[in-house]
């Protein structure tokens, strides 16, 4: 990989995680719990606890994601980042710029 795209994936990263810290942080504002006040039978709160239930499941995705991102920061200097895990040819560029965390190549990843 030449230093020019390793610089544009870094940067890519970057965006990246600076996007999902927004939108970790925004996502646990609103995880809050539901309101005891209404009963357990009312079809309000009912509602209310499935967005709490989809808000969450959110966070957990973005949270991983982040995780995910911030581990790759620390390898994207490494000789083997852009490499296919199954046929060790190189990631395409523009996966890479997507998606930092791609550990196998596009062919790689449609036969499986």
């Amino acid at each position: 990989m030449r230093p020019q795209e390793r610089d544009a994936i870094a940067q890519s990263l970057t965006q990246q995680l600076e996007h999902l810290q927004q939108e970790v942080h925004a996502l646990e504002l609103q995880i809050k719990p539901v309101a005891t006040q209404c009963s357990k039978t009312d079809p309000q709160r009912a509602e209310l606890m499935q967005n709490q239930e989809i808000l969450y499941k959110q966070y957990v995705l973005a949270k991983n994601r982040y995780n995910q991102l911030m581990k790759i920061q620390h390898h994207i200097d490494d000789q083997d980042y852009g490499l296919c895990e199954v046929c060790d040819e190189p990631i395409a560029i523009a996966r890479l710029l997507l998606l930092p965390e791609s550990k196998v190549c596009i062919t790689c990843a449609e036969e499986s």
